[in-house]
Formats: structure tokens, sequence, C-alpha cells
């Protein structure tokens, strides 16, 4: 035997020894490492290669959620999701495999802590901010607490939830619940629901786009309009992917001012 065929004879045979441990653990390990996505190619690998394993399911999923919330390849996690849906039809993940199967990118994000901080466009929060946090999440449904300031001056305590019915993102408050993202978010999507007992149409007027606020530029936003029944103004709101909402401003006919934007988030470590 040439020496080339020895050593794949003995790399091949290093790996089998491993046993089925091998792929996990090295997927583990580059995690922690700080390499998520080739972690993410070792977690699809050992399912695909011990799919009666019971820890296929939970890492074909740790696949598909690391190449979508971490870099956006929503078709690559598509298939991964898929897979799983199909192979592990009684996986207790079903749930939240449904809902990253037709919700990426994720363009308002309440299922881990996150945190918003939002002030007026004229002033850059000198005159009005929101601090917004997301509150409690898991099991389908979460809520976040929102802080009003005028100035220095706390005016009003907000609490809202949140859910996913199909394939539509509801806002509950003050009993009243609102659809107010439907997926897959594309342009020319439209939908009527409900604001405080009043109709609201909305449509995603633009995709793709790229928007500055305060807290940075954000690229593959969304631009969603809302507008009440009887109306001749409206509100946009813009979305970032991961991120959730940038920007509102309030437009009609030949106009569009900016009112609110984020002036900076982060992932918190509160629950």
């Amino acid at each position: 035997m040439d020496l080339k065929k020895t050593l794949l004879f003995s790399i091949f045979t290093g790996l089998c020894a491993c046993g089925v441990n091998y792929y996990y653990e090295e997927a583990f390990k580059l995690e922690r490492q700080g390499m998520p996505l080739k972690a993410a190619d070792c977690y699809k690998l050992f399912a695909e290669k011990n799919p009666d394993d019971a820890r296929a399911p939970g890492a074909l999923f740790r696949a598909a959620e690391i190449y979508s919330r971490k870099f956006g390849l929503c078709g690559k996690s598509q298939s991964v999701f898929e897979t799983l849906l199909k192979n592990y039809a009684e996986t207790p993940l079903r749930p939240s495999a449904m809902k990253g199967l037709f919700v990426c990118p994720d363009y308002f994000p309440v299922d881990r802590p996150l945190a918003w901080t939002y002030g007026d466009s004229a002033t850059g929060g000198a005159n009005a901010k929101q601090f917004i946090r997301v509150a409690d999440w898991g099991s389908g449904r979460a809520y976040t607490l929102t802080q009003i300031y005028a100035g220095k001056t706390l005016i009003a305590k907000q609490k809202k939830f949140y859910s996913f019915s199909a394939r539509d993102f509801i806002e509950t408050r003050d009993g009243f619940d609102t659809i107010v993202l439907r997926y897959p978010a594309e342009k020319g999507l439209a939908w009527v629901s409900l604001s405080g007992g009043r109709k609201v149409r909305f449509t995603v007027e633009a995709a793709g786009l790229k928007v500055k606020v305060r807290a940075g530029e954000f690229s593959d936003c969304i631009k969603v309009k809302q507008q009440l029944e009887g109306l001749p103004s409206w509100i946009y709101e813009y979305y970032a992917p991961w991120t959730g909402k940038i920007l509102t401003s309030v437009a009609g006919k030949g106009f569009e001012n900016r009112v609110t934007e984020l002036l900076e988030y982060e992932e918190t470590t509160k629950k």
C-alpha cells in the first residue's frame, strides 16, 4: 500500500473508531471555538449518518437555526427544517421547526432576550424615548414590556403579547389581536386586520431595502404600510432581519416624515 492510500486508510479508520459521537462532539467543539457554520455542517452530517439516534432531530434543528439566525442562509435552513419535519413527525421540535421553515428571515424576533431603545428622529431621543424588552418567551407566546419617556419623565408603560398562528405574527394589546406581519413577508403581500377595534390594511410595499438609522445601517429590510380604514394618511414601519422594527414614519400623498427610529439594541440576560 503506497503512502497516500495508507494516509487515507488511517483517516478513515480513525473517524470510524470515533463512533457515532464523532460529528456531534465535533459540532459542539466548533461552536465553542467560534466556528458556527462548520458546526452546523457537522450537526447536519451527524443526523444524516445517525438518523436513528435520539439526538438527530435536535442536531438538525440546531444546524438549521445556525444557518438562518447567524448567517441568513434561509434556503439552506429551510431544506434542513423540511428534512426534520419529514423524518421526525413526532418530535416536540415540530412547532418551532414549522415556524423556522416559513419565518426566515425573522423580522420581529421575540423568542430570545432582546432589548430595543427607540428615540424621536428629530432629536435622537432627547424629546422622547421608548425602552422595550422581551420579558418572557417560550411555549409559542412571548410578551414585551415598554417604558415611554418624554424627556426624562416616564409617562406610560405598556405590555404586549406576541404569538404565531399559521403564518401570521400576532400582537395582542388591550384585548385586541392584530396581525402585524404575515410570512413570507414579500413585496406586494397584503392583509387586513384589526387594531384597537378598527380595520387596518397592511401592505409590504418594498423588500430588500438598505435603511440607515441612528443605530446603524441595515440591509434586506422590508417596508410595511399600515392604513386605517377611511384615513388619507398612513404609517410606514421598517423591519430589519433578526433585529426587528428600526424605523417608523408618517406618510401621505407626496410626503413621508420620520417619527421614531432605533437608537440601540442588545441581547440581555434577563427573563
